[in-house]
């Protein structure tokens, strides 16, 4: 967008509004990590870790280490669509199947920014960090047990939409249009 996105309204509620919604009534709690000020009043606040921009997964990093739980839901603050169906099936599978994460898959296209971690995973998160990796397919990928979660997806909404993140203006038209049907 080569701006602020979260503050960006969809259908009369900014994106991360939206996301806060999404997340408030099935997490005890919702961090947003960076992003400072951007999101609703109930939210905690926590910094990056590391010095920089070092990308989504040090902001993975950030929330797991602040999380006060064990299971913990990532969602980007730019997912206009995510629910709070989906994010309660994705967080009741990786309980029930006591796996290091579950991640939505969709065609092509993982989806590691809408998923379920076990906080467990911060040492491992901060090892590939300090190993050079910021990508969090590729830590993923080099990851036993992950679940991802494809198809099935279905019964919460058109893939498409529930996945979607806005990242363009063209992104930020369709989200619109979307939330007007």
């Amino acid at each position: 967008m080569g701006r602020e996105k979260l503050s960006l309204e969809v259908n009369g509620l900014s994106m991360i509004e939206r996301v806060y919604e999404a997340l408030a009534g099935t997490c005890r709690e919702v961090l947003v990590v960076g992003g400072e000020g951007q999101g609703p009043a109930t939210v905690r606040y926590v910094a990056d870790q590391r010095p920089g921009r070092q990308g989504p997964l040090a902001g993975i990093e950030a929330g797991l280490g602040a999380s006060n739980y064990e299971q913990v839901f990532v969602a980007a603050g730019d997912m206009p669509f995510l629910t709070e169906d989906l994010a309660n099936h994705l967080l009741d599978l990786l309980e029930r199947n006591h796996v290091p994460a579950v991640i939505p898959r969709f065609g092509t296209r993982t989806h590691p920014l809408c998923g379920a971690y076990a906080r467990a995973l911060l040492p491992r998160v901060s090892s590939a960090l300090d190993g050079g990796i910021r990508a969090v397919r590729e830590f993923l990928e080099n990851l036993d047990g992950v679940v991802y979660v494809g198809e099935e997806l279905r019964r919460f909404g058109d893939p498409k939409v529930l996945l979607m993140s806005v990242n363009s203006p063209e992104d930020l038209e369709r989200a619109r249009r979307e939330a007007a049907r």
